[in-house]
């Protein structure tokens, strides 16, 4: 299925997320580029900036832009995001964040169910 770069949203033209010189956290200007529509796993050893890099800098300004989106009445009761500290975050959309936490109360719960994807 093909869509028409026209229609298409800005950020869904570009095949790959590129974070450049990400600093949260204990993040030292890393560079990474993440390939759109696939499953990326982050993996590494206890502190080496797997959160800091999904959570605080991809997650918080995917979460940012959306808020963006709504009126000024609505974003006065929301929480006030700050962009995170990094110097390009390009082709960034809408990000469904997967945690180690249990989602929902039912064992058979996915992504899929929870977010009514």
């Amino acid at each position: 299925m093909t869509t028409n770069a026209a229609t298409q949203h800005p950020a869904d033209r570009h095949e790959i997320i590129t974070v450049r010189g990400a600093r949260e956290n204990n993040l030292r200007n890393v560079d990474v580029e993440i390939p759109k529509r696939r499953l990326t796993v982050f993996t590494g050893v206890s502190g080496s900036g797997k959160s800091s890099l999904v959570y605080a800098t991809i997650a918080a300004e995917s979460q940012r832009l959306i808020n963006e989106t709504y009126s000024t009445f609505v974003q006065g009761f929301m929480p006030n995001l700050g962009r995170p500290d990094v110097d390009l975050l390009d082709g960034l959309t809408t990000a469904i964040i997967v945690d180690q936490e249990r989602i929902g109360a039912n064992p058979r719960s996915t992504v899929g169910t929870i977010t009514d994807a």
